[in-house]
């Protein structure tokens, strides 16, 4: 009988995985600039990549209704923070262990600024993968969703979405060389842009300018000068 494990995101496995993650994330979201990102993660204490143009991380752990991190409050409530408040969020296999799935895709596109980047990482449903992730888990078993309705939600919503990509090994393994990008691989990511509203163009209106008057004539006249001819 297989030896089930309380939390599956601390194993060796899913650690090198996370490992790969930030591998591939870091150099697509160099770019990204902000005051502050937001990284949703299901792993405790997981980093997030570097990104040297943003100011400060704030991490918050989603395990069901609960977050905790930086942030401890309910997970079925609205996340604790404005609108618009981030330039970049991930959400790194939060949404499988989240209570509320759309909930919280719903919270993070809130809370990420117009043009900001949002990602999302999980485990991918198709492959040997999930059939290892029901056996560790037990009844404590994440959610494995499909990058494609993920990928759904985001276009209508409104984002510019990036080709979804698979990384990490094929099957899940602690050790072995670093791996990356893989067509078979057990993880996926999803990378979009949140866009700007549109500009409305003002309409030019004209505008009355006075006719120069010369400056040789007396006072008097350059007054009658204005005054329209009968």
């Amino acid at each position: 009988m297989p030896t089930l494990v309380s939390d599956i995101y601390a194993t060796p496995h899913v650690r090198k995985l996370l490992a790969e993650e930030n591998r591939v994330l870091t150099p697509l979201l160099q770019r990204c600039t902000g005051d502050h990102g937001l990284h949703l993660t299901a792993a405790t204490g997981a980093e997030p990549p570097a990104i040297p143009l943003l100011g400060h991380w704030a991490s918050v752990r989603v395990a069901g209704a609960h977050l905790a991190g930086d942030v401890v409050a309910s997970g079925l409530e609205p996340l604790p923070f404005m609108d618009e408040a981030f330039g970049v969020v991930l959400l790194r296999h939060a949404l499988e262990t989240t209570a509320r799935q759309d909930n919280l895709l719903d919270e993070a596109i809130r809370v990420l600024e117009p043009g900001g980047m949002i990602a999302i990482t999980g485990i991918h449903p198709l492959g040997l993968w999930s059939p290892w992730v029901a056996r560790q888990s037990g009844r404590a078993r994440p959610r494995l969703t499909w990058p494609w309705w993920w990928s759904q939600r985001l276009v209508r919503d409104d984002f510019e979405l990036s080709m979804p990509r698979r990384l990490g090994s094929a099957w899940p393994r602690a050790g072995g060389a670093a791996v990356g990008e893989s067509l078979i691989g057990g993880g996926y990511l999803l990378v979009a842009r949140k866009k700007r509203p549109a500009a409305v163009p003002l309409r030019p209106r004209a505008a009355v300018v006075p006719t120069p008057v010369p400056g040789t004539f007396a006072s008097g006249a350059r007054r009658h000068a204005r005054e329209p001819i009968p």
